[in-house]
């Protein structure tokens, strides 16, 4: 399978190195919940590793699971912004079709002057043919989120997520998940 080489070479290049959790994120609504940890490496302080797991019940023919392990360059001055590039590969299974996808993006979050305790934030991940494994022709996600500082390390949000796949023979061409969300992110 295509994807060992690039799985291998992450736990390879990753697996001796130590991380601290850096923090947690939850989100919820109806039909949807995603939970993600972010870690740092400790000798690479601007380097960020994060996986997570989404559960989706949006349609009503099939759920889907998707799971993602990611790396990104991070530069924040953690008091007004936070931003971060890198790769994330996706993992699926929907019921009557799965597949995977290496996807690249990123995300910025972005304090509100003079409401330091608002944010307001945005991020995307694309994977196109190249990068996308088994049947699927390109994955894609994107969000936003405006978020309010609940207590000293810890977020509270409303957000918007959609995940696309797009299959190549044209056997699935929509969301996996889509809809606002509500959720926290606490910062350790």
């Amino acid at each position: 399978m295509r994807l060992t080489l690039p799985v291998s070479t992450f736990i390879l290049a990753f697996g001796a190195t130590p991380v601290w959790a850096a923090s947690v994120d939850a989100n919820i609504n109806d039909t949807s919940i995603q939970a993600e940890l972010e870690s740092g490496v400790s000798s690479m302080p601007n380097l960020s590793i994060n996986g997570g797991i989404l559960y989706s019940e949006d349609h009503d023919d099939f759920d889907s699971l998707v799971g993602t392990l990611g790396v990104q360059g991070i530069e924040t001055d953690n008091a007004t912004y936070r931003a971060g590039l890198g790769a994330r590969l996706y993992a699926y299974d929907a019921d009557d079709f799965d597949g995977s996808a290496l996807a690249f993006g990123g995300f910025l979050y972005r304090t509100i002057p003079n409401f330091q305790r608002m944010s307001v934030g945005a991020y995307g991940w694309y994977a196109p043919q190249v990068t996308s494994f088994g049947d699927t022709e390109k994955l894609y996600e994107y969000g936003a989120r405006v978020a309010i500082r609940a207590i000293q390390n810890t977020d509270v949000y409303l957000g918007y997520r959609y995940l696309g796949v797009e299959q190549e023979d044209g056997g699935f061409d929509d969301d996996l998940d889509s809809g606002l969300n509500i959720g926290f992110r606490m910062n350790f």
